[in-house]
């Protein structure tokens, strides 16, 4: 039987045997609009053109497409960050990269970023492959963190302690600057220059060498 609803206006909104990723694209943009607790499988099929029941044969229900979503959130961040690094710079450059990327992804894609971060997904504890996306996503920085302790350019600590001292302070920012928080008051300065202070801050709080970075 054919996912198409043969009278639907939007025929053309996706390609034959795509519909799985058409309908977590319209997601994104549903998200957008009414926030997660609102999200229709109904709603998203007939904004995609298709029968009520077809998302059904993708996704159990809405959690299940959330959880899908928030795998590819996850990797999507993933490839950003590690992209980002070059491997011949020192410790301290590489976090600053994998820094600046994360940021700037979240400022770019606050639906996403907070689907991933918040509390939509019942139970993703349930959701072995969320959890294993989540788990190699939070392993980009720990291993940054632990190469710098292992080259005397991080001070001597736990490694997954420091990459939650990081984590929190990248996470408020992104947080903070999504949220709408910033733009409710007067600014020291733009976006770019704010980004470029807390990595920086961030970084200079782990390092034995902190006087070499500049705020």
């Amino acid at each position: 039987m054919n996912d198409r609803v043969a009278d639907a206006p939007s025929l053309n909104t996706y390609h034959h045997g795509n519909l799985r990723q058409a309908l977590l694209d319209a997601a994104v943009s549903a998200i957008r609009e009414s926030g997660p607790e609102n999200l229709s499988l109904r709603a998203l099929a007939r904004s995609v053109g298709v029968s009520q029941t077809a998302p059904y044969r993708h996704f159990a229900d809405k959690n299940d497409l959330l959880v899908e979503l928030a795998q590819q959130t996850f990797n999507e961040i993933t490839r950003v960050t590690e992209s980002a690094i070059n491997p011949a710079d020192n410790c301290h450059q590489r976090m600053l990269s994998a820094g600046d990327a994360f940021l700037r992804y979240a400022a770019a894609n606050p639906e996403k970023y907070k689907l991933v971060f918040g509390n939509s997904i019942e139970h993703p504890e349930n959701y072995p492959h969320l959890v294993e996306t989540g788990q190699r996503c939070f392993a980009v920085m720990l291993t940054l963190i632990d190469d710098g302790i292992q080259a005397g350019e991080f001070i001597q600590a736990d490694a997954m302690l420091l990459a939650n001292v990081c984590w929190s302070g990248i996470h408020g920012f992104s947080s903070l600057w999504i949220d709408g928080l910033f733009a409710r008051r007067e600014l020291p300065a733009d976006f770019d220059t704010m980004l470029g202070s807390q990595i920086r801050a961030t970084v200079r709080a782990i390092s034995a060498t902190p006087d070499a970075i500049k705020i």
